[in-house]
């Protein structure tokens, strides 16, 4: 049982590497069965085809995501304190993050798609929503924010980078732009008070809470 265990991990962590590369669509069962060392054979023991291996490695990316999450609402001194720490997680991950990741998964992997538009719906949406409440009870934020369409407004700018057309205008890492992005989000909705505060983050180096960066 720990073999199976062990080498689905290591296909599993293989295929994200190679699918965060290069996009989901170049990247082919025998590409994998040659990175892990393993036969095409061996590797169809455990993922009976691409779909499936693409769907699990998916829903693994979504539950540390999920995880880090958490740790930076635990770690943070405040709403805008625990923005700054998901972003620097996520801008660690996402500078070696190809952008074509998202429209592959959309267009030809509908099973890992679909838990990604869970993750946001049942998770993402519901911790902005929160950090914002929370920000506005602190006197960061605005009293004024309309905090459902802020919050849908904030979780729809994560998928603004992935855009080709925007990508290739901005000619920068999907790290720096979502890090951009969303400071340009926190001074919207800032108080006097929360700008302050933000300037002082924007100065102070923040280290990602892990280093799940492969």
């Amino acid at each position: 049982m720990a073999m199976v265990v062990d080498n689905k991990t290591r296909i599993r962590e293989k295929a994200k590497e190679l699918f965060m590369q290069l996009g989901m669509r170049r990247v082919s069962m025998d590409d994998i069965a040659a990175e892990t060392g393993m036969s095409k054979k061996t590797l169809y023991q455990y993922y009976t085809d691409k779909e499936t291996l693409v769907a699990d490695t998916i829903g693994v990316i979504l539950e540390t995501n999920h995880a880090n999450c958490e740790s930076c609402r635990e770690k943070a001194k405040n709403a805008i304190h625990e923005g700054f720490l998901a972003t620097a997680s996520v801008s660690e991950m996402m500078r070696r993050l190809n952008p074509v990741l998202l429209f592959d998964m959309q267009k030809y992997y509908p099973a890992a798609y679909r838990k990604f538009l869970k993750f946001k719906e049942d998770f993402l949406y519901k911790f902005i929503y929160q950090s914002i409440e929370w920000g506005i009870k602190d006197g960061l934020f605005r009293e004024d924010v309309d905090v459902a369409l802020v919050s849908r407004l904030r979780i729809e700018s994560i998928n603004l980078p992935f855009q080709r057309s925007f990508y290739d205008a901005m000619k920068t890492d999907l790290g720096t732009l979502q890090k951009e992005i969303f400071i340009l989000f926190l001074y919207g909705i800032a108080t006097p008070k929360g700008t302050r505060m933000i300037n002082k983050y924007r100065t102070e180096p923040i280290k990602p809470l892990t280093d799940d960066t492969n």
